[in-house]
């Protein structure tokens, strides 16, 4: 019996919606069910509300459960009504002796009814399902199906290896921006191997907006120089669901004082300042600087109440300030990355 890769070897495939169609006639298809005549006299058409801004090509790792793609490609859709995109979801086939139809193809169309008075936008998707035997020929076949002239997106999730996501560099290198979530991979940024780092973007640090912009403002108090006077380490606790969140606050304040450092030419300032990440520690996340004079610094990150309490004595000057925090839902999330981070 030959199998069939849409209905017996890809089960994320299987479960995303759609409808099947031959690959080779996927753009004509999805083309006609946006010529479908209006619903009723002095209704507009549905290709009326069509207009992508950008394709957005999402990848589905072998680490993937189905539900997980289900819930992600949902968030997608959810991001597609405020910036319309053509979505390409990738599903590989998890078995590497999967025969049948090389790749295979879904399309999915909806239109969402906004707040506002004849507020409608269209969002489109072409779902592929693929075996391993595809894989290098999938990048010049998914070509085809992107809007010319448009920004490209790529957002790879949950692939079992770096190196496994390494493979695809022909998407590395033909997107505008590649976006991650490392609070749901087993890897960290740096392991990937990607000739323009500068296109990566972290997920887990997009959510984390309204934390910068309140750390930001607190310190901005401070002069520079006192911040940096004597500080000789600090120190990020976490509970293991916001390790990723951490991680990435802890990246973004390594970057913003060496930034300070090279334009300050204070002696009181140590060569090197130590940082560390504990998990598991406290049940909320909290930053505390330490440092070898009476100054003093922490940030208590609560967001279970969506508080964040902070406080330092920098220079003689004492401050202390709350502030509502909260991480961006996924959608908000997404589009901080792909255009405002």
């Amino acid at each position: 019996m030959i199998k069939c890769l849409a209905t017996e070897e890809n089960e994320i495939y299987r479960g995303l919606p759609g409808v099947e169609v031959p690959v080779g006639k996927a753009l004509v298809s999805l083309s006609n069910m946006w010529n479908a005549p209006a619903s009723s006299e002095g209704s507009r058409a549905p290709s009326e509300f069509r207009a992508s801004r950008m394709n957005f090509i999402l990848h589905f790792g072998f680490e993937a459960s189905t539900e997980e793609a289900k819930g992600l490609f949902e968030s997608v859709i959810q991001f597609s009504r405020r910036y319309p995109c053509r979505i390409i979801a990738l599903c590989p086939s998890r078995d590497e002796n999967a025969t049948g139809q090389g790749i295979v193809c879904k399309i999915f169309s909806e239109c969402y009814i906004g707040d506002g008075h004849g507020d409608m936008s269209c969002c489109e998707a072409l779902i592929f399902g693929y075996t391993l035997k595809e894989k290098q020929y999938l990048e010049d076949q998914i070509s085809i199906f992107l809007e010319s002239d448009l920004p490209t997106y790529y957002w790879p999730y949950r692939f079992d290896s770096p190196e496994n996501l390494s493979d695809y560099q022909s998407f590395f290198k033909s997107v505008n921006r590649v976006v991650v979530d490392t609070a749901r991979e087993s890897y960290t940024t740096d392991m990937l191997r990607i000739s323009q780092p500068e296109k990566l973007y972290d997920l887990a640090f997009a959510r984390t907006l309204s934390i910068r912009q309140s750390i930001g403002q607190f310190f901005s108090v401070f002069p520079v120089e006192r911040i940096l006077e004597g500080l000789n380490g600090i120190a990020f606790e976490a509970p293991e669901k916001f390790k990723a969140e951490m991680n990435a606050l802890s990246g973004w304040i390594q970057g913003i004082l060496g930034d300070c450092r090279g334009g300050s030419s204070e002696s009181g300032q140590r060569d090197s300042i130590a940082f560390s990440l504990s998990v598991g520690t406290e049940p909320v996340p909290a930053i505390r600087f330490s440092y070898e004079n009476d100054n003093f610094a922490e940030c208590v990150l609560d967001l279970n109440s969506g508080v964040a309490h902070l406080k330092a004595s920098i220079g003689g000057d004492e401050q202390s300030m709350s502030a509502a925090i909260h991480l961006l839902k996924p959608d908000d999330a997404l589009a901080e990355a792909l255009f405002f981070g």
